[in-house]
């Protein structure tokens, strides 16, 4: 075997850089096996103007980047639980461009329940929806709660993200940008509805055993919730910070030379 064949590609390279190495961190993980990334062909600068258009706002910089470099990716790994029973837990899932789509939920319905006082709810948590807003789907959980991306107004580019619990109908804060929601995705090593650790309805019980076996800083409750993930203690996994200026590290490469190299 050559030593060239024993040096990552660049796109092993680039989706490195993208999770941070997570896929290393896994496989050094007892019991954690079969980690693998689904890599995916860059977006064309015309799908982006294409999904702008359609939906009447424009993708944050850092989002667009992003598609710019891949058109999303999944990355997934299982568990050993006992020599005979391994079983695929692990998940994230960053959707492709065309499946980040407006949610199917009436925003009327959605501001009704937002004016509706509940008993421990935050407002400040809650995004100023009004007629004109926009909210797209990043992810279903389980038909538990959605992961949205919310334009309060389509005027604004800044949109953020928030979980809504399908059941209430109430709204829970996640991330200010794009960026910041991908890097939590990591730092909860794509333990399964990792997002409901912020949610009212909790994490399911079989989940929440995979937590305290695997990432029992996560579940610590002395202090808030998004507080202590983004604190910076020794003992806990490092939590890099992700330079959006890596999304233009990926060459571009269209399937028509893709498919002219492999012949």
């Amino acid at each position: 075997m050559s030593v060239s064949s024993l040096k990552p590609s660049v796109d092993d390279t680039f989706y490195e850089y993208l999770t941070l190495n997570l896929s290393k961190v896994l496989n050094s993980v007892p019991r954690i096996t079969n980690v693998q990334c689904e890599k995916r062909y860059p977006c064309e600068a015309g799908q982006i103007a294409t999904w702008e258009q359609r939906h009447n706002v424009y993708l944050p910089d850092d989002m667009k980047r992003f598609y710019l470099s891949t058109d999303g990716f999944t990355l997934f790994w299982s568990y050993q639980y006992s020599p005979n029973d391994t079983r695929r837990v692990g998940y994230i899932n960053i959707p492709q461009i065309c499946h980040v789509t407006l949610l199917r939920e009436k925003i009327e319905c959605l501001m009704n329940a937002q004016n509706t006082p509940t008993s421990g709810a935050s407002k400040g948590d809650a995004p100023n929806l009004c007629v004109r807003s926009k909210i797209f789907e990043l992810s279903n959980i389980c038909d538990i709660a959605k992961v949205c991306l919310i334009y309060e107004s389509p005027d604004l580019s800044n949109p953020k993200i928030f979980l809504l619990e399908l059941s209430t109908l109430k709204w829970t804060f996640l991330a200010e940008t794009f960026t910041e929601y991908l890097r939590m995705t990591i730092a909860h090593l794509g333990l399964p509805y990792w997002e409901l650790c912020f949610s009212n309805c909790g994490l399911p019980s079989w989940t929440e055993q995979l937590f305290l076996l695997l990432a029992p800083h996560l579940l610590e409750k002395s202090e808030p919730r998004r507080s202590k993930i983004w604190q910076n203690v020794p003992e806990q996994p490092p939590f890099n910070v992700l330079d959006p200026s890596i999304f233009r590290t990926k060459p571009k490469c269209t399937r028509q030379s893709q498919k002219m190299r492999q012949n």
